[in-house]
């Protein structure tokens, strides 16, 4: 071959195996490294993850060392409609493959007034869209942790996984308490069920939150944005147990078999009725199953309360409605306001229609040669004794109404009381012998009583 052909051959060579590669590499490098290309690179995986979140994203960089890998930076999530702040991560690696997606979150933090708003964004844009997410997802999460006013609780290590199939989605998680190391990790899932639906047993589809603590005590003040229910009993309060909450259109049940509440604040749970009750109190709950649409209401527990205050109105009113036996009334003028206590031990047992209460105060320490029954004691004296009797389950909201002649005690502050305390299907025969009196179905807010005419 010529030299000169030899010498074309070699620079074509050149210029096609070395310096076309070369220019094509440094010029990818420089598109990519532009302020437009990067713009346009983050807009399209905020899009992504918006897309599949149905939040709000915003980060201050990326990286994309792999083809199917991304680290994320001081990440931002915001509510579509009212931008609300969420929440944010320090830093999130991200590896995404056509059998699995996996995530490594790095101080995570949510605000617990919007920890609804983060539910609804896993249950209506994951769980409901099961074609949205086809692989399985698995998130590690260190340090999370959940702002509630001012305190904030964190969660050392969180494992979670989300699995998606025709009959179910599925999000598992465990949870650790940072100052929790020698506990068992909470234990977290919730459920998209739509076996039922598919099957033409039912029209609507059901979600099932299901949370035990395997030992663990959790801040109320955590769920209170959450569950109403822990919202009532203060902030101070504590939850341990298992818990159960099956939501399914408008209806819902709840079980709480086995959970213990500890520093509940009675003073908060009573602030809008109109007796008066205080004290520092634990509830453990043996066995609770309440489902207002199949009318069923099974409750058995007790509650110990120490060192609080308890209203006259609200003693006259046990004693009239609830057959609890009141001692020392006497010496009740040298209170000017509430009663003072030391302890309240009572035991109760809610079955359907029917309410049975026991006072349990001499099981306590110091008190064990008191009679049986006593419910309240105040410097070594009984104050209140329970009888052994069944009594219609609706006197306990009547007990605790507010004092109006309407004889349906549906008020403003305890008309939520009846998904727990059902009314029974026919009249008793102490309601047969009661005159007559005119009835109000409407929620009682004050203002004058409807009464009979004279």
């Amino acid at each position: 071959m010529h030299e000169q052909t030899q010498q074309a051959i070699a620079r074509l060579l050149f210029v096609l195996c070395c310096a076309a590669p070369s220019c094509l590499t440094l010029g990818w490098i420089t598109i990519t490294k532009s302020v437009w290309y990067q713009s346009r690179a983050t807009q399209r995986l905020e899009a992504t993850i918006q897309n599949s979140l149905g939040l709000i994203v915003e980060f201050e960089k990326h990286l994309h060392p792999a083809p199917d890998r991304w680290i994320l930076s001081n990440l931002t999530f915001r509510h579509p409609e009212t931008l609300a702040k969420v929440g944010r991560v320090r830093e999130v690696h991200w590896v995404s493959t056509p059998e699995e997606s996996r995530m490594l979150m790095e101080q995570p933090e949510i605000e617990a007034e919007h920890l609804e708003m983060f539910w609804e964004c896993i249950h209506d844009e994951i769980l409901r869209r099961p074609k949205q997410l086809k692989h399985p997802v698995s998130v590690a999460a260190n340090d999370l942790t959940i702002h509630s006013g001012n305190q904030s609780f964190t969660f050392s290590d969180l494992d979670a996984s989300i699995v998606n199939s025709e009959n179910a989605s599925t999000l598992s998680a465990q949870l650790q308490l940072a100052d929790g190391f020698n506990q068992p990790p909470i234990m977290l899932e919730v459920l998209r069920d739509r076996r039922i639906f598919q099957d033409h047993q039912s029209q609507a589809l059901t979600t099932t939150f299901t949370l035990n603590t395997n030992g663990t005590t959790l801040p109320c003040s955590s769920l209170a944005n959450f569950l109403p229910l822990f919202e009532r009993i203060g902030h101070s309060a504590s939850f341990s147990g298992y818990l159960q909450w099956q939501l399914s259109l408008d209806q819902w049940q709840l079980n709480l078999r086995g959970a213990r509440f500890e520093s509940i604040e009675l003073d908060r749970l009573f602030e809008s009725q109109s007796h008066r009750l205080s004290g520092t109190a634990t509830v453990q709950l043996d066995r609770c199953f309440i489902s207002p649409h199949k009318k069923q209401s099974e409750i058995s527990g007790s509650l110990l309360a120490i060192q609080g205050l308890i209203g006259k109105n609200l003693l006259q009113q046990a004693n009239e409605h609830l057959k609890i036996k009141l001692f020392q009334t006497q010496s009740w003028d040298q209170f000017p306001g509430d009663i003072p206590y030391d302890t309240l031990s009572i035991g109760f047992d809610i079955n359907g229609t029917q309410m049975q209460l026991e006072g349990m105060c001499r099981n306590q320490a110091g008190y064990k040669g008191y009679p049986n029954g006593t419910a309240v004691i105040l410097n070594g004296y009984p104050l209140a004794q329970t009888i052994n009797e069944s009594i219609e389950s609706l006197r306990l909201l009547t007990a605790i109404a507010p004092n109006h002649s309407v004889p349906v005690p549906l008020s403003q502050q305890t008309h939520w009381l009846t998904n727990i305390l059902i009314p029974p299907s026919r009249p008793s025969s102490e309601t047969l012998t009661t005159p007559p009196r005119i009835r109000s179905a409407r929620l009682w807010q004050g203002g004058p009583a409807v009464r009979q005419p004279q």
